[in-house]
């Protein structure tokens, strides 16, 4: 089923899902201590950014520095600064298993960017993740999981199928020499160390999120000498006992979403007993699942797929961690619960490509090691049957209920090593964040951290996910405060202002911005708050999206039967209205896909075909086309 399988490849801990431009880079490498030699990365570079990148030589296994190697990937990029701090940030990435240096290309300005406005900063691609070599990715795993949509296998099979899947990336890794062993914290905390030293820094500061707040807790216990700061983003403490404690922390997180829902009046109003109509929901699901269309991220395909109760809670467990979904979940429920599931599915195929970007088989010798070792697969089975509503999801995912301890059984990952179940205490700065309704690092964990630290400031940010620097300008503020000043409690009177999350259309209210791009050779107007994943292409949240782009050397005809193939239909779309503008002369389209509205406007221009589409929810498509849709179309021009 859909959402079973959503539930198969869910990956614990993950915290957020190809642009061209300038490498910030000349076309001599250059060199700094220990002869690393800094170039032009290879992936592409968002325009405009400055960032060269490197690798690094140190030891597979730390008791052997004489033995084989890790090439340890990494970049710098260059803060704009006018007179930049000389001591930089590094991204800690979380998973464990996320790719850092993959999503520069689609997520620079929303998870990279705020933490570059006073200091570089340095990305690194933890051991076996992402452009380190070796690589630990399970290309066997993600392949399944997306060549398995649409299958009408039962539930059962395909859990098995997936293990078995797992079982053969294991096997393949191991027949090329890798030591899962060599692949726990402790070992990246040494990397980090390494990399320090090789670029001639004296002291830097961590910025982890998720799993990288435990990497910066074991590079704070093993390596505090070169480290000035750190900030713990949805904080995950060494000595939580995750696989246990997620079934009640994910229940508290959507019981905080069902609350914040019926303390909004609007909200209320427009979606009345949401949390009983959810429960109802599930059950009727797990008795009878509902057919439900599940969009294939990586080629556009739709396929025919069920999805049952269990499902449809992996589904808003997965959605609780980001806070741009957040305000959209209540109505995405409430058409569930009338039947329409076209939302969801759209959702649970974008899900499944977050497997692209994270090694599973560096994710499972780290969670072998230092999570699984010190637990039991009864306690974490009891666990979850304390929450019915969540039992079900739990019970079917592989690496993330008690079938874990079934897959690290045949893993050989190592015993774990010294104060790997310890809490870390320390006399560095630490500056801990927390979301209200984060459903896998929940705000108590941040304090009992905090706890721990000679100097801590905890910061707890309503109405959030999972990690707060990318969902709020405020939290970006406070870090970088406390990174000039790591001494002194940074104010943090702007969480005050966080506002509530816009439950209903009556609550949107979008300021737009100009903008201009000579790449695209346009010029126009773009929601200000909004997120420029590529150039021309904003979003507000997976859900809400508006693209500005010119299609050379096509016609509308030809995108138009494009569309009505996609969509299915009789015909190609038919123009419902003409604006005319100083510019240009638009013909304008609406159109209904799969639970999402969709606004079209096409034009002719001097380089070809111009595109402005904005995609929404049925509740918000006429507010979203006042604010949004008709000001792009009237304000966009060529360049000059």
């Amino acid at each position: 089923m859909a959402g079973r399988r959503a539930a198969l490849f869910l990956v614990a801990l993950l915290g957020l899902g190809a642009c061209t431009g300038s490498d910030g880079s000349d076309d001599s490498p250059e060199t700094t201590a220990a002869s690393v030699e800094l170039g032009a990365c290879d992936f592409d570079v968002p325009a405009g950014v400055d960032i060269e990148c490197g690798t690094l030589p140190v030891p597979a296994d730390r008791d052997d520095p004489d033995g084989e190697q890790i090439q340890l990937a990494f970049g710098i990029v260059r803060s704009d600064a006018d007179d930049p701090a000389d001591d930089p940030v590094v991204y800690l990435s979380g998973g464990p298993g996320q790719s850092t240096l993959e999503l520069v290309p689609q997520a620079f300005g929303q998870l990279y960017e705020p933490l570059t406005a006073n200091r570089d900063l340095v990305l690194v691609d933890q051991r076996g993740t992402g452009l380190t070599e070796p690589s630990l990715a399970c290309d066997e795993y993600s392949s399944w999981v997306r060549e398995s949509l649409g299958s009408d296998l039962p539930a059962e099979e395909l859990e098995a199928q997936a293990v078995q899947e797992l079982e053969e990336c294991r096997q393949r890794l191991a027949d090329e020499g890798i030591d899962f062993a060599d692949y726990n914290s402790a070992a990246s905390a040494a990397d980090l160390e390494d990399l320090r030293v090789a670029l001639g820094y004296d002291e830097w500061n961590l910025y982890g999120i998720s799993y990288g707040t435990r990497l910066a807790q074991a590079a704070m216990r093993d390596h505090p000498e070169g480290i000035r700061s750190v900030v713990l983003d949805a904080a995950y403490p060494v000595d939580a006992d995750l696989y246990a404690e997620t079934p009640g922390n994910a229940v508290r997180a959507m019981e905080e979403l069902f609350a914040t829902c019926a303390d909004d009046p609007a909200c209320a109003a427009a979606y009345p007993d949401l949390e009983q109509r959810f429960t109802t929901l599930v059950e009727e699901l797990n008795a009878a699942p509902a057919p439900i269309t599940v969009v294939d991220p990586t080629n556009g395909q739709r396929l025919d797929d069920e999805l049952d109760g269990d499902s449809l809670v992996g589904f808003l467990f997965q959605t609780l961690y980001s806070t741009e979904l957040i305000a959209h979940l209540p109505e995405v429920i409430a058409a569930a619960d009338d039947g329409e599931f076209g939302t969801i599915g759209l959702l649970l195929g974008a899900l499944s490509q977050q497997l692209d970007l994270v090694s599973v088989a560096q994710q499972l010798a780290i969670q072998c090691q230092e999570e699984v070792a010190f637990g039991t697969q009864g306690e974490v089975a009891a666990a979850a049957a304390e929450h019915p509503l969540v039992q079900g999801f739990f019970e079917g995912a592989p690496t993330l209920g008690p079938g874990v301890f079934d897959v690290c059984d045949s893993w050989e990952a190592g015993e774990p090593g010294d104060g790997a179940n310890d809490p870390v205490t320390s006399d560095i700065p630490a500056l801990v964040l927390a979301g209200d309704l984060d459903p896998i690092t929940p705000p108590r964990w941040g304090e009992e951290i905090a706890e721990e630290f000679s100097t801590s400031y905890f910061v707890r940010f309503p109405f959030t996910g999972h990690g707060s620097v990318p969902s709020h300008d405020c939290a970006v503020q406070i870090v970088e405060e406390f990174l000039d000043d790591p001494g002194s409690e940074p104010a943090t009177d702007c969480v005050d202002d966080v506002e509530p999350p816009a439950f209903t259309a009556d609550d949107v209210q979008i300021e737009m911005t100009s903008f201009e791009n000579e790449d695209l050779g346009l010029t126009g107007v773009r929601p200000e708050d909004w997120t420029e994943v590529i150039p021309g292409i904003w979003q507000e949240s997976a859900l809400v999206t508006l693209i500005q782009q010119v299609v050379p050397g096509a016609t509308a005809e030809q995108l138009l039967q494009q569309v009505g193939v996609q969509l299915g239909l009789a015909e190609p779309p038919q123009p419902v209205g003409e604006l005319a503008t100083d510019a240009f002369t638009w013909q304008l389209y609406q159109l209904d896909d799969l639970g999402q509205s969709v606004e079209l406007a096409l034009a002719d221009g001097p380089e070809g075909l111009l595109v402005i589409q904005l995609t929404t929810s049925p509740a918000r498509s006429d507010v979203h086309r006042e604010q949004v849709f008709l000001p792009a179309v009237e304000a966009l021009a060529p360049v000059g």
